[in-house]
Formats: C-alpha cells, sequence, structure tokens
C-alpha cells in the first residue's frame, strides 16, 4: 500500500504537493524540480563547496511533507587521463616532491576514476539551529581503489562537527585545477574536529577550533611517534568586502602540540610547532585572482607537496634520542579568466621550501628541500552537469644535496555532476 501511494504521489506529477493524513504512514514527497520545491531546497545551494574537488548541489531531492527538511543524494563522476613525461611523478597527483631521482621511468600513462564522488546531504531549517546540515562524502582514492571517507559532519550556523577540511585553510581561494592535489605551496588536510564560527552583519567572521592531530613523522630507532595528547587549535579571522566571497582577505593560524617518545632517555616529551597563514581572492569582472602564503614549523602534514614525506618532526643530528622540527614556507598565486559561462581558463605559480637545521640537510643529502609547481588549465562546461578539461603541469624538485628533477604532464578529464 505504502509504495503504492509513494508510486501515486510521484505519477500525479510535481505541479501540487500530495495531501495525506495525519494519521497515515508518513512518506517523502517527491519534487520533480528545485523550483516546486519548499525553501529548504536553497539550503543546498548555499552551502555548497566552492572546492573545485566537492560535487556540486544535487539534482535529485526528496522532501518531507511540512517542507522542513530535505535529502539530497547526488555526486560526480570523473574520467582522467595522465601521461607523464621527460621524467615521471610516482603519484596519481602531481606533487614535486614525488618526482623521480636518477634511474626513474622517463615516461608514463595512467588512466584514474578514482576521484569520482558520492555524496548523501540533509538539510533543514528551525528556529534555533538556523539552516542545519549533515554532510558525508567519499571516493575511491582508498587503498587498492578502495571506498573513502571525505566528509562526516554536522553542520549549524555556528558550530560544525565532525570530519571534514581542516580550518587552517582557506577553501574559496584554492585554485582550478584537475590535478587533484593542486599546488604544491596550498595548505589542504582534513580532520575530525569542532569548529565554531561567527560571522558579523558587515562582511567579517572568525573562527576557533579543536582538531584531531594526524602526525606524519619520521622516526627512527632512538625515536618514536605515537598516541598523541593534544589536539590542534586553528583560528581565522576573514573579511569578505561588500558581503562577497569572491572578494576577501582571510588571516589563519594553528597550534600544534606533537608527542613523542625518547628512548635514548626513555621518557615521553614532545615540541611546539605553529603555522601562519594569509590568503586573498579577488574577482574584477572577468579575471580573478588568488593566493596563499604559509610560514611555521611542524605543519608539514598540512601542505600538499610535503604532507607524505614525514616532516612534521625529524630526527635531530645533534642530539640522539630527540625530535626537532622543519621551518617551512609555501605559497601560490593564481589567475583564472573565464571568458563565458562555459570557458575558463587559469594559471596557477607554487612554491614548498624546507630549511635544513642542526646538519638535518647534510645528513639526509637526498631528502626534499625546494618543490615548484606551474600549471595552466583550460575548462569547457558543456552542459550545467559535465565539464571537459585540458591541463599542463611542470614541476621541479630540488634536494639538500643541490640536485635538482624535473617532470612534466599532460591531464585530460570529463566530468558530470549529478
Amino acid at each position: 500500500m505504502s509504495a503504492l501511494v509513494l508510486s501515486t504521489a510521484v505519477t500525479a506529477g510535481a505541479q501540487q504537493w500530495v495531501q495525506i493524513p495525519d494519521d497515515a504512514t508518513p512518506i517523502i514527497c517527491i519534487s520533480e524540480t528545485v523550483n516546486e520545491a519548499p525553501d529548504v531546497v536553497e539550503i543546498f545551494q548555499n552551502t555548497q563547496s566552492t572546492y573545485i574537488h566537492d560535487p556540486r548541489a544535487p539534482r535529485f531531492v526528496l522532501v518531507d511533507q511540512e517542507g522542513k527538511w530535505a535529502l539530497g543524494i547526488g555526486g560526480y563522476l570523473q574520467t582522467k587521463i595522465e601521461y607523464d613525461f621527460d621524467k615521471a611523478v610516482d603519484n596519481v597527483d602531481f606533487l614535486p616532491s614525488a618526482i623521480q631521482r636518477n634511474g626513474s621511468p622517463s615516461s608514463q600513462y595512467r588512466m584514474d576514476m578514482s576521484n569520482s564522488t558520492l555524496f548523501l546531504k540533509l538539510v533543514g531549517t528551525s528556529r534555533i539551529l538556523g539552516d542545519f546540515v549533515v554532510f558525508t562524502s567519499g571516493d575511491w582514492r582508498g587503498q587498492g581503489l578502495g571506498f573513502k571517507l571525505r566528509n562526516a559532519y554536522m553542520s549549524t550556523r555556528y558550530f560544525t562537527l565532525g570530519y571534514t577540511v581542516g580550518s587552517f585553510m582557506d577553501l574559496a581561494a584554492v585554485p582550478n585545477t584537475i590535478d587533484y592535489g593542486g599546488p604544491c605551496g596550498m595548505t589542504f588536510y582534513r580532520s575530525t574536529q569542532a569548529m565554531f564560527k561567527y560571522g558579523f552583519d558587515f562582511g567579517l567572521s572568525m573562527g576557533i577550533g579543536l582538531e584531531a592531530p594526524d602526525v606524519n613523522a619520521t622516526g627512527n630507532e632512538l625515536f618514536s611517534v605515537g598516541a598523541q595528547r593534544c589536539p590542534n587549535v586553528p583560528v581565522f579571522v576573514q573579511y569578505n568586502l561588500n558581503n562577497d566571497v569572491n572578494n576577501h582577505l582571510r588571516l589563519g593560524a594553528i597550534l600544534r602540540d606533537i608527542s613523542y617518545t625518547d628512548k635514548v632517555l626513555g621518557e615521553d616529551t614532545d615540541k611546539v610547532g605553529w603555522g601562519a597563514q594569509a590568503s586573498m581572492l579577488a574577482t574584477m569582472g572577468k579575471v580573478q585572482l588568488m593566493g596563499q602564503f604559509t610560514v611555521g614549523e611542524g605543519i608539514g602534514s598540512l601542505v600538499n607537496n610535503v604532507s607524505n614525506i614525514g616532516v612534521d618532526v625529524v630526527p635531530n643530528p645533534e642530539a640522539p634520542g630527540r625530535a626537532m622540527m622543519l621551518a617551512c614556507e609555501a605559497w601560490y598565486a593564481g589567475v583564472q579568466y573565464n571568458f563565458s559561462s562555459k570557458w575558463f581558463a587559469s594559471a596557477t605559480y607554487s612554491q614548498t621550501v624546507l630549511h635544513s637545521r642542526n646538519g638535518y640537510g647534510t645528513a639526509h643529502p637526498e631528502g626534499f628541500r625546494k618543490g615548484q609547481y606551474a600549471v595552466a588549465n583550460l575548462f569547457y562546461n558543456v552542459t550545467d552537469n559535465m565539464q571537459l578539461g585540458v591541463e599542463y603541469l611542470h614541476g621541479w624538485r630540488m634536494d639538500f644535496d643541490n640536485k635538482t628533477f624535473n617532470a612534466n604532464r599532460v591531464n585530460l578529464s570529463a566530468r558530470y555532476d549529478f
């Protein structure tokens, strides 16, 4: 009987809401188009992520009878073709730190669909919570093309609780790239967190949070990194000119306490790391300018290019059993030109630098010291839901022994959002 009632509701068209008696079993009403759905559906657009690799607002939405809650189901399918030449990069993402040294393949070809994403998003509105979002998503970038969780959080007007991108970054100012990793000097990470945020009417917003620590470190037989005792603490202040996120300046900072075990002295101790960041996005007609500059110590796992080489803390060559942090500088500058609603192009240059300390560079001559990343691309929106793209990337890697290696990649992409 329930199936028959639901079928009747759908077949009758979405021209009006189906009236169901109060004592009947609750049934989800399906609206044929967003325009015929209640105002709650607008929350999908208002809370859509500005990050290019996050899915867009869903095309398929289920709305409750009172029009207060809506469940969206969607995602995108993306197929990429990658070709490396004049040196290969040992990663599906174009990381300068993964450029191969001597003896590596001079070229490689691969196809990848692991960025393809599925999500469920529940939205609602209430007098106390305001706009309320419950969001979960994942892709196939796990080990062996396994499904990997990317987001699992709930968000209200003031709070975000759960697993999602960290707050020590600026998603709205991230350049558009087919390459999932993006510029090497960009901060990007995900964390389980509790974030409080507050926005003022004149365009100023701020936030402070607690994030679960995720340490990527290089241990040895004299010291090891295990359980952590303190959360990361990020803070930010952002000003949107005329309340427009497309014209903003953001300042951020993060404090990290990394625990480790000194096996020489047989004691647990820690090192305190920090990071500071400034980012911006400016829109002037068809042109967009974006940039970010980050500096700090012990922030390796938060920066794209060095998040996979274990430099949050490293062995101190001058003090066996002790760890130390390397200073890191990372930045990018990009420009995007929107020819029309169908065509746009962008170009970005980025750099990451690690600074030696206490003879670390001498002790690790083949260790990564500096990376540079240049990208140029062109995108074409075939329809509102289908996008094609072509991209060229060039990367440089310099190690502490001053040897330099470079690589090139061409990306082709076809993506369909649903």
